[in-house]
């Protein structure tokens, strides 16, 4: 969990930076609040798909034993959510998309 609140913070700042910075000046606060809201949807979707995973996997009530089993796969299922979206990144985000004058 560590690991992915880090990489959300270091991530929020660049994401927003290259959105402003690849548009008009007169849109970069449209730019922006869309970044925003793409990442709020996606972390209400996310949030609610684990939840979802968790329900399914730890079933029952009563035993601690029912919890672990429904968090391993949900972290899992996180990490591989993690791991598309890095891979996304490195496929789509251009080097220079912070320049956009460079280009």
């Amino acid at each position: 969990m560590l690991v992915i609140g880090c990489g959300l913070g270091l991530n929020t700042g660049p994401v927003n930076a290259a959105a402003v910075a690849n548009v008009p000046a007169a849109r970069s606060g449209a730019a922006s609040g869309l970044v925003n809201t793409a990442r709020m949807i996606g972390a209400t979707l996310g949030v609610a798909a684990l939840g979802a995973v968790f329900a399914i996997f730890a079933g029952g009530v009563g035993e601690g034993s029912h919890i672990v089993a429904g968090l391993a796969p949900a972290y899992v299922g996180g990490d591989i959510g993690e791991m598309i979206g890095a891979a996304a990144a490195f496929a789509f985000v251009r080097r220079d998309s912070l320049h956009p004058a460079a280009r």
